[in-house]
């Protein structure tokens, strides 16, 4: 149709014929939104759809009134609690793997998903499971929220330990604890691998001659000794075997290296 023509400038149209070739309109007439003939205005219907603005980061409601595909009117409403609330779950789920990066996350997640290896009654903690149920773990913490920067903000480590509950949180803490006393002072448990490692230097696991015990000795533990750079001059998954054996030679590298420091030949006696 021709621009000039001033059926272009209508809403609707209704067309009878069009060129045998291509789709030209040859014969037309104009609709009023306002007064469709009952056969039309009863197949019309009001939509009211809430979506997340990855541009913005906020929630945006439209009231569209709809023809089949055609939108014959669209207005931006405010989005009311429930809508946001469920558009920011949803933004959440698919977008999960961007919320649960910090490290003490991770962790957990990693903690959680050891005691599932050995004990029943655990809940699956990996990135997959936690976007399938994103509703029921994270939904009512979003509650008020209108944009995606508050969701952000959301201490996930938090959430996900009210998730597991008192009682069972507390039974994580004392299975698989984030952290370890050794003579040398507290030695932080990463439970990212395959198998948990407590690196520290070399200095502060002197005076141990026993292995932790994890998870009443179902879950194996390694030590990673630290050089004073901070560098891993040797792991062990039996502390008291390596005191006696390989730290021979780790000592006596250590000491051409690092001779103003303290590597005392029987370290397990402190």
């Amino acid at each position: 149709m021709a621009a000039t023509d001033p059926l272009a400038r209508k809403k609707v149209i209704v067309v009878g014929a069009l060129e045998a070739k291509g789709s030209r309109v040859r014969l037309a007439a104009g609709l009023e939104v306002e007064r469709l003939p009952e056969v039309l205005a009863g197949r019309v219907k009001v939509v009211r759809e809430t979506g997340f603005d990855a541009s913005s980061g906020g929630v945006v409601t439209r009231e569209r009134v709809r023809l089949g595909a055609l939108v014959l009117s669209d207005k931006i409403l405010t989005p009311d609690a429930v809508e946001a609330q469920a558009a920011l779950v949803r933004a959440a789920g698919v977008r999960l793997d961007r919320l649960l990066v910090s490290e003490a996350v991770k962790n957990l997640q990693a903690r959680v998903g050891v005691m599932r290896g050995v004990e029943e009654g655990w809940p699956d903690f990996s990135a997959a499971a936690l976007a399938e149920s994103v509703e029921g773990w994270l939904g009512p913490y979003l509650a008020g929220m209108t944009n995606f920067r508050e969701v952000q903000g959301v201490d996930f480590g938090a959430v996900l330990r009210d998730f597991l509950g008192f009682e069972r949180a507390k039974a994580l803490d004392k299975a698989l604890p984030v952290a370890l006393e050794f003579p040398g002072g507290r030695v932080a448990v990463d439970y990212t691998g395959a198998v948990p490692v407590a690196a520290a230097r070399a200095k502060v696991f002197y005076g141990a001659d026993r292995m932790p015990v994890l998870a009443g000795e179902r879950v194996a533990l390694q030590i990673a000794l630290l050089s004073p750079a901070g560098r891993p001059v040797a792991v062990t998954g039996d502390l008291a075997g390596f005191w006696r054996g390989a730290w021979g030679e780790v000592r006596k590298e250590m000491r051409g290296r690092y001779p103003r420091h303290e590597w005392p030949e029987e370290p397990w006696k402190g």
